[in-house]
């Protein structure tokens, strides 16, 4: 009897060093996280609690190069920050973002970078959710978003290194200066640099495509965006960015992924700035960094486009109170 209660004691000592080391590691972790002075999390930390900009754009990796915060500014005479982020997230974490911002203020104009093929089930796109794990505690808005990762999500967060796992090697880099190599960003936008795409880098893809099947958390997820924006009077704007053809060809017919997508935005009556296939950009191969992002040279021009067909409609100048060209 006294083995059994001295091994049972030491098992609950044991459980007790473990979750004593969990919440002490968590709170270094946390502390750290949110020290950073850099990098992607921190310009997310920063988009949740501190951004006051009249314009901000949102989207992916798309988003956060093809957007020339300074050009925006210069044009529009508003203040513009760029809050996309990189990793191939999809529309659940601008979701997320444009909830959190419009709890705390009413932005003037939002630039959606959206794709409509995109609205799609892939089981990744949740996975990146991770993204959001350290604000599960503070932003009560976050959860319902972060709890679509797994049956067991609200379990694992009782953890507190476990909203950090992922990220534990970006904490220590963008924490000690001689590792941290991040690229330089100009209010959020980070040009790509010195890249130019090659013929070589399109993909001849001969393979049957499985028929693509709709997401409806994610066409929910846009529908919400559009419903926050007009319930807090924002000004918003969906834009598709270039994508690289070749002159003169032809767009293929939208898919039904795309149309669903596409019939929301119709019916919202949400302006939408679809460049996808903009003969501006068709052959430009000294514009792209690949297939589907612009580098430094083709942003800067894409982005003067941008505001052109702004400046041309006669709505969003009055909404914005810039003179229309």
């Amino acid at each position: 009897m006294n083995q059994l209660i001295s091994r049972g004691l030491k098992i609950l000592f044991f459980i007790f060093i473990i979750i004593v080391s969990d919440q002490v590691i968590g709170l270094i972790l946390r502390k750290l996280y949110f020290n950073q002075k850099e990098g992607s999390n921190r310009a997310l930390n920063y988009t949740f609690k501190e951004c006051k900009s009249d314009i901000l754009v949102f989207g992916a990796s798309q988003a956060l190069h093809n957007y020339d915060s300074r050009i925006i500014t210069d044009s529009l005479g508003l203040t513009c920050f760029d809050a996309g982020q990189d990793g191939g997230h999809s529309i659940l974490l601008q979701y997320a973002q444009i909830k959190v911002i419009a709890e705390r203020y009413s932005p003037r104009l939002i630039f959606l970078e959206f794709n409509p093929k995109n609205i799609v089930h892939y089981p990744g796109d949740y996975d990146r959710l991770s993204i959001l794990l350290p604000y599960y505690k503070e932003y009560p808005e976050l959860r319902p978003l972060i709890l679509l990762r797994s049956p067991y999500e609200r379990i694992k967060l009782f953890s507190a290194i476990y909203p950090f796992n992922s990220k534990i090697f970006s904490i220590i880099r963008f924490n000690i200066d001689f590792l941290s190599r991040h690229k330089k960003d100009f209010e959020g936008y980070i040009p790509i640099k010195d890249k130019v795409m090659n013929i070589g880098m399109l993909k001849t893809n001969s393979e049957i495509v499985p028929q693509p099947v709709v997401d409806m958390n994610m066409l929910n997820a846009l529908e919400n965006i559009i419903h926050i924006c007009k319930k807090k009077n924002v000004t918003l704007c969906i834009v598709s960015s270039p994508l690289f053809h070749t002159v003169g060809e032809k767009r293929i017919n939208n898919s039904f992924v795309e149309n669903q997508a596409l019939d929301i935005i119709r019916r919202e009556n949400v302006k939408h700035f679809d460049f996808s296939y903009d003969s501006l950009f068709m052959g430009r191969l000294d514009w792209f960094a690949d297939a589907g992002h612009l580098n430094e040279e083709g942003a800067t021009n894409f982005t003067k486009a941008l505001i052109r067909r702004i400046k041309y409609d006669k709505d969003l100048c009055s909404l914005l109170n810039v003179k229309k060209k």
